[in-house]
């Protein structure tokens, strides 16, 4: 009996630590303003990790130092814009040297610490939780949450929950530098240009080989950059998930947009959600807004078990998904609109080549006025032959698709996600 209701707590701490992810993804992306941003980031952790402080470096590529841009609680006052943290130094420049993330319960007893800060604020550090901000690689910062209140310590669980709230930070961080820089150039090119960067991280190029499955994904962005979004999580050794979103909003709008819910969707993954309806079913309950019935999203959600040899989706709205099996090519969507959401599970065979289209396939127009159809393009996959990779694939077709519209600009983003067992 015990173990059970062990369980059903883990469960109901699991939930509701999704709810506070699921809210704060969408506070953090609710601003492009980066001082704003901070510090919404800043009282975020003290309020999800109930600690009595918090702070946030930002990284100064120039001169490689960490600088206080905001710190919340007793010594925050004083530690805003007035102290620079060398790489190494202390144990936010060591996260930051090293981009790993750490637990320190005994600040004092760590010879990473650096004793300073306390000194001349008069603040007691005795345990901190401490992570990198990384784009891509890259270093934006570090971000510390400081004195756990009514515990002794931080422990595992809190070092998950602060890595997920980090990468969703670090995203939010960039967006607001991008759209920074576009403030300081000419206004309309400027918003146009932060679109597009926002734009260009949630729908880079996607090129993977795994030992089962091999996976290539990319965005054709319009003139007027919308909302879309692929996305490619390996869960474990024989279980991948794929993701293609699409919105209808435009601009600067239709790229916070998207990243509020990319940012979902990646959270979902890292806490082993990964069932296409479970991930549909709770993108539509934390963003109803998008999901009311006018200019409604297209989301294809996949999930792909190599072991099991079981390909299973779900496709709501404007998805086009295709597969192309010993030379015959066969459209695996529902109905005109797909609205409800509906599973369906596929036999893997060796050699399948699966392809799926964003809403925008079907915009797409020839000089004369004639739609690209599913029939045009399955006419056209019947040349492969199944030894072609995914990457070789998409290339191909974006070759044809641009000679069919004799390279008219495209009214929506395009994108294709294309995997081979």
């Amino acid at each position: 009996m015990e173990t059970i209701e062990n369980k059903q707590n883990d469960l109901e701490k699991q939930l509701d630590n999704l709810s506070k992810l699921v809210e704060i993804n969408g506070i953090i992306n609710s601003t492009l303003n980066i001082n704003k941003l901070l510090s919404i980031i800043m009282e975020m952790i003290k309020n999800i990790m109930n600690t009595e402080a918090s702070s946030l470096l930002l990284y100064d590529e120039d001169m490689e130092e960490l600088v206080f841009k905001v710190a919340l609680g007793e010594a925050g006052d004083e530690l805003s814009e007035k102290y620079r943290v060398k790489l190494g130094q202390g144990i936010a420049g060591w996260v930051a040297f090293h981009k790993e993330d750490t637990i320190v319960n005994d600040v004092y007893s760590d010879e990473r610490f650096d004793p300073m800060y306390d000194k001349s604020t008069g603040f007691r550090t005795r345990s901190i939780l401490c992570s990198p901000l990384l784009f891509k690689g890259k270093l934006l910062g570090v971000i510390q949450a400081i004195n756990p209140i009514g515990r002794a310590g931080f422990d595992e669980e809190d070092l998950n929950i602060f890595r997920i709230f980090s990468n969703q930070a670090a995203l939010a961080v960039q967006n607001a530098i991008f759209f920074q820089r576009a403030i300081e150039e000419e206004r309309l090119t400027g918003e146009i240009n932060a679109a597009k960067d926002i734009h260009s991280d949630l729908a880079s190029p996607i090129n993977c080989i795994e030992e089962n499955i091999s996976v290539a994904a990319v965005s054709a962005s319009a003139r007027e950059v919308g909302g879309s979004f692929h996305y490619f999580k390996k869960n474990r050794e024989d279980f991948f998930n794929l993701v293609l979103l699409n919105l209808n909003s435009k601009g600067i709008p239709g790229a916070m947009k998207a990243a509020i819910i990319s940012g979902i969707i990646k959270t979902l993954f890292e806490l082993e959600i990964s069932q296409p309806e479970d991930v549909l079913s709770k993108i539509k309950a934390l963003c109803y807004d998008e999901f009311d019935g006018k200019n409604e999203p297209s989301i294809f959600v996949a999930a792909v078990d190599t072991f099991k040899r079981i390909f299973s989706f779900v496709n709501y709205g404007g998805c086009y998904p295709l597969l192309l099996r010993n030379g015959v090519v066969y459209y695996l969507r529902f109905s005109q609109k797909a609205t409800q959401i509906k599973t369906r599970r596929i036999s893997l065979q060796s050699g399948d080549i699966y392809i799926v289209f964003s809403s925008a396939f079907g915009e797409i127009k020839n000089p004369d006025g004639k739609r690209l159809n599913v029939n045009i393009i399955a006419n056209y996959l019947k040349k492969f032959h199944g030894v072609e990779s995914p990457s070789d694939i998409i290339n191909n077709l974006m070759n044809f698709i641009e000679d069919f519209s004799g390279s008219r600009e495209m009214q929506k983003d395009l994108s294709i996600l294309v995997f081979k067992v």
